[in-house]
């Protein structure tokens, strides 16, 4: 194992975290990683990494241990990490030096969220994938809407607020692009015993409605409505296995209302979320309106 300096250059060196020296540049200390490593997944079955701190670690040595594991398992052993970094220029680089072993935590992302939730409808949802890793190197983000170090009270608070939730989990779970992460503070919540301030919502009845309509939708083409500030949808058309279609559709503003072309003619449409009660039928062109109610999302599919 070569040696490997390079690490993050923030603060001038980012190679100590919290202290901790850990030298893999040292033989020793970089086989015995490799011997934790093929224990662990042989012990555990794992399929794969989440590997914490990228910046504190040279970034060859990633390439390395995990060609050595791939190569002794026979697999893929997917491994997501975590660069914390606003700019996704900085992870484009990051990703270069590891030679696209590995994916990356869409951090800039996550700030768009954060700064669409805080904006509502000043935030111009047109731009809500602009300087995203999702955007620039789809097949290698890891999209997220808050995590356990961006909720309130740790060490990058960073949360997400809660009304805008429901669109930021539409926007990863629902589009093509982009390998979506759910928080389990998002999914079963938070009480916040030991402080109220950090209490989290729950969001599992939504996120379990995307998670089936992912997997029964999203089929085809998708086809882009990013065209207003407040108001932006998508469309899944469907293939031949999975003739139905979804029309995703979202507010920060007012009500929105958009027009979709191309559907199906005469085709029925029902609002999985419940927020929309009368159903939405496309016209003898496979046109039709969608709606969505003030600062909030509707998931228009197929009966």
């Amino acid at each position: 194992m070569p040696c490997c300096p390079d690490v993050s250059g923030q603060h001038g060196n980012y190679d100590y975290l919290v202290g901790y020296d850990v030298d893999m540049s040292n033989p020793q200390v970089s086989d015995e990683l490799l011997r934790w490593g093929r224990w662990f997944v042989d012990s555990t079955r794992i399929d794969g990494f989440r590997l914490d701190a990228l910046k504190h670690i040279p970034a060859s040595f990633y390439p390395w241990w995990l060609a050595e594991l791939r190569q002794e398992f026979r697999r893929e052993l997917f491994a997501v990490g975590e660069y914390w970094s606003k700019d996704v220029e900085e992870l484009q680089s990051y990703l270069a030096a590891v030679n696209q072993c590995l994916s990356l935590f869409d951090v800039p992302l996550h700030y768009n969220f954060q700064k669409a939730s805080e904006a509502r409808h000043e935030f111009d949802m047109t731009q809500v994938f602009q300087g995203s890793l999702v955007a620039t190197q789809p097949i290698l983000a890891v999209t997220f809407v808050d995590n356990h170090d961006t909720q309130p009270g740790q060490s990058l608070e960073s949360c997400v607020k809660d009304w805008f939730k429901p669109l930021a989990y539409a926007l990863i779970l629902l589009r093509r692009d982009g390998y979506p992460c759910v928080f389990y503070g998002d999914y079963f919540g938070n009480e916040g015993h030991a402080n109220p301030v950090h209490k989290l919502t729950s969001h599992r009845k939504l996120i379990d409605d995307f998670l089936q309509a992912r997997a029964r939708y999203a089929y085809g083409e998708q086809h882009d409505y990013l065209d207003h500030p407040s108001c932006i949808g998508w469309v899944w058309t469907g293939d031949a296995q999975h003739p139905g279609s979804m029309v995703v559709l979202m507010s920060t503003g007012d009500q929105g209302t958009k027009k979709i072309h191309g559907l199906r003619p005469r085709q029925i449409f029902r609002d999985l979320t419940g927020h929309c009660a009368d159903p939405v039928m496309t016209d003898d062109s496979g046109g039709a309106e969608f709606r969505c109610p003030s600062g909030n999302v509707s998931v228009w599919c197929t009966e």
